[in-house]
C-alpha cells in the first residue's frame, strides 16, 4: 500500500491508502528484505514475480551489478 502525504505545522497528516502494485511482493525467507527505498525517498526497488516466464528458471533469476563505473571504465578507458 502507498499513501501521499503533508506535514502541517507539527503534524503529519496522510491521505487515504492506495495500492501500490497489482502484484505481490517475491516472499522471501529469513531476514532477506524484498525491496528498498532509494535515500531521497523518490524510487523504490523491489523483487517482484516474473511475468509468465517460458523458462521456469527466470523467476529466481536474479544479476546484480557492482562495481558499475569501475567497468565501464575499464571498458572504456577515460584518456588523460
Amino acid at each position: 500500500m502507498a499513501a501521499s502525504y503533508a506535514i502541517k505545522g507539527n503534524s503529519f497528516v496522510a491521505e487515504k491508502e492506495r495500492q501500490w502494485s497489482p502484484k505481490s511482493l517475491v516472499n522471501l525467507v529469513g531476514s532477506v528484505r524484498n525491496f528498498d527505498l532509494s535515500p531521497d525517498g523518490k524510487r523504490i526497488a523491489a523483487l517482484m514475480p516474473a511475468d509468465k516466464a517460458e523458462d521456469p528458471g527466470v523467476a529466481s533469476h536474479v544479476t546484480f551489478l557492482l562495481n558499475f563505473f569501475d567497468e565501464l571504465e575499464r571498458r572504456v578507458p577515460v584518456k588523460k
